[in-house]
């Protein structure tokens, strides 16, 4: 096999290599989450219908939720506070509407059990409050959290075992190939 065989060979394992670990780990990250999704609740604020959640008053919400924001892009959202505070690992925005948006906060740890969270947020300058309560339960993973948490591995192991079987069908095709010579 001269260098340029050899080298459009790396090439396509490579390129297997990075195809599929991009998208096995895209998947992962479009399909599971470490998180729970609240139950929202649609509230007025200022003749404007803004979802929540999780829902006021709600009981028994899993140690695990996000907090949800969801509201026409003109609301002006800042400043999100609980109390007791949760830090906030992440947030993500993303389009709900033709003219709204839904911010998703994730807190940086699971809440704590059986604990009332008020959460406030400024809305046109106007601070907007809910609370919440969280469940005694322990906390429960389910497989959607080891999915998302270990989704980098999930990705290297599948692209690791890919890239070897079509390295090995590139193997077997080419000693398939010098038989018939």
């Amino acid at each position: 096999m001269n260098l340029s065989k050899k080298m459009r060979t790396v090439l396509i394992l490579a390129a297997v290599f990075a195809s599929t670990f991009l998208t096995v780990f895209l998947v992962i990250a479009s399909t599971q989450s470490a998180y729970s999704s609240p139950n929202s609740y649609v509230s007025e604020f200022e003749g404007m219908d803004i979802t929540i959640g999780p829902k006021p008053n709600a009981t028994d919400v899993p140690l695990d939720t996000t907090i949800t924001i969801d509201a026409f892009s003109s609301a002006e959202l800042n400043d999100l506070h609980t109390t007791p505070e949760v830090p906030i690992a992440g947030v993500t925005v993303e389009v709900s509407g033709p003219m709204s948006y839904k911010q998703t906060f994730y807190p940086a740890q699971l809440l704590k059990p059986a604990t009332s969270y008020t959460v406030t947020v400024t809305i046109r300058d106007t601070p907007v409050s809910w609370s919440f309560t969280t469940t005694s339960e322990p906390y429960q993973p389910t497989i959607s959290f080891y999915i998302a948490t270990y989704a980098p591995w999930i990705a290297l192991a599948a692209a690791i075992t890919t890239a070897m079987l079509t390295g090995s069908a590139i193997w077997h095709k080419k000693h398939q190939n010098l038989k018939k010579l």
